[in-house]
């Protein structure tokens, strides 16, 4: 997820950003801006057996439309899977995140 997500050679950020989680004993998440693209990326490990929904909020990153999704879960355990985009506002979005799940969610740069 961290060096590869996509097949094509695509990585998490490289610069890292503070990101905090209610309870990130259950729901962790992850933040870096990559250098090259200026791409936010979210990490966002689900560590239960149930699924939960989380309200993603950021400030400073004024960035809305769409983010690209890639999860890694029990549905497939063999495949990082490219799933349909994530809509995102100014502030955020809202996301449901499978039991025992990493999902990566990438936002475009300017």
């Amino acid at each position: 997820m961290y060096r590869n997500y996509d097949g094509n050679g695509h990585k998490f950020g490289d610069v890292s950003l503070s990101a905090v989680s209610a309870d990130q004993s259950r729901l962790a998440i992850y933040a870096a801006q990559r250098s090259g693209d200026s791409a936010l990326t979210l990490m966002i490990i689900n560590k239960t057996g149930g699924a939960l929904t989380g309200n993603i909020l950021w400030s400073g990153f004024t960035r809305s439309g769409s983010a690209q999704v890639y999860r890694y879960s029990v549905a497939n355990l063999k495949a990082i899977l490219h799933l349909a985009n994530q809509s995102v506002s100014a502030s955020g979005f809202i996301a449901s995140f499978p039991a025992n799940s990493i999902t990566l969610l990438v936002i475009p740069g300017h």
